[in-house]
């Protein structure tokens, strides 16, 4: 955090890793303060944090620091563009105003339910690790030998096994999979935790298994979340993907009636020199 004088908290900036191959910034910067060197010194620091957290990363292997800024945070682009970051990558958040219950078809030979987030994550998790497999970013199994504290650190072994439940991403009664039999074909995890509006719900992700693509599941999981916000009050639905998803996910929220409201842009730089193991392109 940067204080001034007073104490008062100014400016923040936070820093994550996981894997140490891609680390992420994040922060911001009270208006009165900008332009005095407040955000340099935060990137800088975040920039100290990534290279030495890099040393982790397996050897010869590329780690760059990212971060997330709106196309109209004019000043914050130029300030990380100062500090030699690159656009990589664009977002899409997209929004629809529901004017009438949705209808959801149906999906023969599938059992739609919603997801118990307690009990459903050990079937949940290899399914969405198969089908964001394609995404931009990802890093392919057996792009390197592995990483070295994964396998001696059983606390990190642990905690990957399952993914993180937060109820602001995740919430009970908006969450659903498409099962075949006990195999799960696809899922979609909300949110009703928003500060935008209280009004809006959110998709935060959507996924289905390579092997049931193009059966309308996706579309069905969508209009069983839209389903769930309409019954509970919830009269607009917001959602963000790649723009330039491998996967044409854009055109699957714009065939629902959803439209773009705002974009959003990942900016990067390079902290180690390397063999890039993500998956960057088709």
């Amino acid at each position: 955090m940067a204080v001034n004088e007073q104490g008062q908290i100014i400016g923040y900036a936070y820093f994550t890793h996981g894997d140490n191959i891609v680390t992420e910034l994040g922060g911001a910067v009270q208006p009165e303060y900008w332009n005095q060197g407040i955000g340099s010194a935060l990137i800088e620091w975040a920039e100290i944090r990534a290279t030495a957290v890099s040393q982790n990363a397996p050897v010869g292997i590329k780690t760059v620091l990212q971060t997330n800024l709106f196309g109209t945070e004019y000043n914050a682009i130029q300030l990380f563009t100062e500090h030699g970051f690159a656009p990589v990558r664009e977002w899409m958040h997209l929004a629809i105003e529901l004017q009438a219950p949705p209808v959801v078809p149906a999906l023969p030979n599938l059992t739609l339910r919603p997801m118990d987030l307690n009990k459903d994550w050990d079937i949940v998790g290899p399914a969405m690790d198969e089908a964001f497999a394609d995404h931009w970013g990802c890093i392919p199994e057996g792009s390197f030998e592995a990483i070295e504290q994964d396998q001696t650190n059983p606390e990190s072994e642990a905690e990957s096994e399952r993914p993180t439940d937060d109820s602001y991403s995740n919430a009970p009664g908006y969450c659903f999979i498409a099962l075949d039999g006990e195999t799960v074909a696809g899922g979609i995890l909300c949110n009703a935790k928003l500060v935008e509006r209280n009004d809006t719900g959110r998709v935060g992700s959507i996924f289905v298994h390579p092997a049931y693509r193009k059966r309308g599941i996706a579309r069905a999981l969508m209009l069983t979340a839209f389903d769930a916000f309409w019954k509970n009050g919830f009269r607009r639905v917001i959602t963000d993907t790649d723009a330039n998803s491998f996967t044409d996910s854009t055109r699957l929220y714009k065939g629902l009636g959803m439209q773009p409201y705002r974009s959003e842009f990942t900016y990067e730089k390079e902290i180690r020199p390397g063999r890039e193991v993500r998956r960057l392109e088709m």
